[in-house]
């Protein structure tokens, strides 16, 4: 698949995401995963040093979040700073969108986030989502 051919797949994808968004549609978060689907592909087309190739990485990861897939945006997160050719500027980025995103799930429940915390809440959604059953969390 040509770079120019995902540079309109990914412009249409964010477009649908972000409409879907501001109407509060429940297709939202798949509409999401698509867009973190196509940066990921932009990404392995062009390296971190690119600006266009840092843009991807980023915009895969900020996907992955907003379709609250923190998993798959936290195995991008890790690969994509394990590259040899990321720059401290795309780490800072990376780093970023994942505080932001706390502090705003933070504002969404301030009760949890003030009695657990969100690391534990993190903790206890990661250990669901790797023995895949809700019960019992060891």
């Amino acid at each position: 698949m040509s770079l120019d051919f995902l540079y309109l797949l990914v412009t249409e994808a964010i477009r649908r995401a972000e409409t879907l968004e501001d109407l509060r549609a429940p297709g939202m978060h798949t509409a999401y995963s698509e867009v973190s689907l196509l940066e990921e592909k932009v990404a392995e087309l062009l390296p971190a040093s690119d600006p266009e190739g840092a843009l991807a990485r980023r915009g895969a990861v900020r996907a992955a979040l907003a379709a609250r897939e923190l998993g798959r945006a936290q195995e991008l997160t890790e690969r994509f700073l394990a590259e040899a050719d990321a720059n401290a500027e795309l780490q800072a980025g990376l780093h970023r969108l994942f505080e932001e995103s706390e502090h705003s799930t933070a504002l969404r429940f301030p009760l949890v986030a003030a009695t657990v915390g969100m690391s534990e809440v993190r903790r206890l959604a990661r250990a669901l989502v790797e023995q895949g059953a809700p019960f019992p969390i060891g």
